[in-house]
């Protein structure tokens, strides 16, 4: 079958164009928006007074417990954390994340944020870094929101959870 030069023009033209459409298309199919609620407990707690102002501590500690995605599965969470906090209220991270799935799939990211104390409870708000990841995360990057409630005073033993939303880049 023979064909004029410019009508194997357009075909190649068309071709490289459907090839560059797909790649787009694979590359928006990497990203997605990631949603989970860990679901936690401090282990343990160190604090310091500063005595500067009344009620100026600094602290760093852990939490562990549960990840929850809106599919049903569950994952092991851990994260260790700084705080300066002055009457419960300022700032805290890098907390340093890490999420790990039934598979082996890791999730590492670090969050930054604020407190603000409601009673005995505190509101808190943080901006997340994806770090790094494994598995199904392997090479992931991004960034997102925390946003949760720590329900009892700071101390080991006290219950949080926040609801994590993260733009995950593949």
């Amino acid at each position: 079958m023979s064909s004029t030069p410019a009508a194997r023009s357009t075909v190649h033209t068309l071709a490289a164009a459907a090839l560059l459409s797909l790649g787009g298309l694979a590359d928006a199919r990497a990203d997605e928006t990631l949603k989970f609620r860990l679901i936690e407990h401090i282990t343990n707690i160190q604090t310091q007074d500063i005595g500067d102002v009344e009620g100026h501590v600094v602290g760093i500690g852990h939490y562990s417990g549960l990840a929850t995605f809106p599919d049903g599965s569950v994952g092991t969470a851990f994260h260790s954390f700084t705080i300066d906090y002055i009457k419960g209220a300022g700032s805290f991270g890098p907390v340093y994340h890490s999420v790990t799935l039934d598979d082996g799939s890791v999730l590492w990211f670090k969050v930054a944020g604020t407190a603000t104390p409601d009673g005995t409870r505190s509101k808190q708000k943080g901006n997340v870094t994806v770090l790094s990841g494994k598995g199904k995360f392997d090479g992931a990057k991004g960034d997102g929101t925390l946003d949760g409630v720590r329900l009892t005073p700071l101390a080991a033993g006290a219950d949080a959870y926040y609801d994590v939303v993260i733009n995950l880049k593949k």
